[in-house]
């Protein structure tokens, strides 16, 4: 994955600077929304490239060597590249528009329930992929579901 499918760190410091309505009530809920989702979305296909890449044994049916090799594992790897590339952008760009005062508080919230089923199909794949191992506690990945789940409750 690039480095551009990550949110920059600069919008999320640039989104603290922005004034009203960004910094209060419906306007910051939104915004954080935006880039908490953007940034669950990368965290998770990062981790999803680390740990297939990682892996030393190849599925049962598997028709490669190495799982990091395994058509399927990468169409779903590419998907998870693409979802993180278009929320990191949706990201930056509802940041700079509304640093512009080019955008609304109702542009941030479609935005964010845009992303919303994003991050939902990013951490299912995830799990899908790495199979019943990766909910196994040691590996942590459970926070992923548990960072979704708060983010739903916003």
């Amino acid at each position: 994955m690039s480095a551009s499918a990550v949110p920059t760190p600069s919008s999320r410091s640039r989104a603290a600077e922005l004034g009203s309505p960004w910094n209060e009530g419906a306007g910051a809920r939104a915004l954080g929304l935006v880039l908490d989702h953007a940034e669950l979305i990368a965290e998770v296909t990062e981790t999803g490239a680390a740990q297939t890449a990682a892996r030393t044994r190849r599925q049962q049916h598997g028709n490669t060597e190495r799982a990091a090799d395994d058509p399927q594992f990468l169409r779903v790897l590419a998907d998870a590249a693409a979802r993180s590339a278009v929320a990191s952008a949706a990201a930056d760009s509802l940041v700079r528009r509304a640093a512009h005062g080019e955008a609304s508080v109702a542009d941030a919230e479609l935005l964010a329930a845009g992303l919303a089923p994003l991050a939902r199909d990013a951490v299912r794949a995830l799990f899908e992929t790495l199979g019943a191992s990766s909910t196994l506690t040691e590996h942590g990945l459970h926070d992923y579901w548990t960072r979704l789940h708060e983010l739903a409750a916003r």
